[in-house]
C-alpha cells in the first residue's frame, strides 16, 4: 500500500482493548452509541489520534466534535446530517477539540446517493467528506476509488470488511493527518502600545491639628 493510504480498525468500546493491533495500522472508536458500543476515556489516551466517530441518533454539541458521523439503522439519522456537518465545520475551523478532522459522513457505498442527495437539499454543495462501506469489491478497487475521488463529496475512507472484532477501512492519509489546532493565545500589545491603569481617590483636603503639640499637619 502506498503511502497516500492507511489501514484502519475500527472497533467498539467492548472490543477495542482485546484487539493487538499491528505496527502502522490506525484506529477508529465511537463517542456515542449504545451498550457496549462507545469507547471509555483510558481508551482514548491509550490511541492518540483515533478517528472520532458519532454514533448517537440525538445530535450534541459533543457530536460535533467528531470525525465522522455514522449513518446506518440505529445510528444518526438523515435528517441530522446537514446540522452535524454545519456545526462540525465550525468546530472544525475554531479548534474547538484540538485533533479534529474535516467532517465526514460514514455510510453503505449504496447510500452514497442518498447521503449526498440530502446535503445537496439542505444547501450543502460541497464539502463534506464521505467514508463508504463495501465488503463486496476488491481491494485493488477500493485503493482506486481513494486516489481518484475528487470532486465536491470526496471519498476519503473505504470499509474493506468486517473481521469480527473490528472493521478494516483503508482510509487517505491526507485526511487523517491533517487535523484541527487549539486556538491561538492572543499576541500581546508591544510595550508602547500598553496602557497604564492607575487606581487612586480623591477626598476634600483639611487640616489637622495634633493633640499634643498643638502643631498642624496637612
Amino acid at each position: 500500500m502506498t503511502s497516500d493510504m492507511r489501514f484502519v480498525w475500527d472497533a467498539t468500546g467492548a472490543n477495542i482493548g482485546g484487539l493487538t493491533i499491528p505496527p502502522g495500522i490506525g484506529t477508529a472508536g465511537y463517542m456515542t452509541g449504545s451498550a457496549g458500543v462507545p469507547w471509555t476515556m483510558n481508551q482514548w489516551i491509550a490511541h492518540p489520534g483515533a478517528v472520532r466517530i458519532d454514533q448517537s441518533p440525538v445530535n450534541t454539541p459533543a457530536d460535533e466534535t467528531a470525525d465522522a458521523a455514522d449513518f446506518e439503522t440505529g445510528a444518526v439519522l438523515l435528517g441530522d446530517l446537514p446540522g452535524w456537518y454545519h456545526a462540525a465545520r465550525i468546530s472544525y475551523a475554531n479548534g474547538t477539540r484540538p485533533g479534529q478532522r474535516q467532517p465526514a459522513i460514514y455510510c453503505s457505498y449504496s447510500a452514497r446517493t442518498q447521503v449526498v442527495n440530502a446535503l445537496i437539499a439542505a444547501g450543502i454543495t460541497s464539502g463534506p467528506r464521505l467514508w463508504l462501506a463495501d465488503w463486496d469489491t476488491a481491494p485493488e478497487i477500493y485503493a482506486d476509488i481513494l486516489s481518484t475521488s475528487g470532486g465536491p463529496f470526496p471519498v476519503i475512507g473505504m470499509q474493506l470488511h468486517n473481521a469480527g472484532t473490528h472493521d478494516v477501512n483503508l482510509m487517505l492519509t491526507s485526511w487523517l493527518d491533517t487535523v484541527s489546532k487549539a486556538p491561538a493565545a492572543p499576541n500581546p500589545l508591544p510595550l508602547n502600545q500598553r496602557g497604564v491603569v492607575v487606581s487612586y481617590t480623591t477626598e476634600t483636603r483639611r487640616d489637622v491639628t495634633s493633640a499634643d503639640h498643638g502643631d498642624t499637619w496637612r
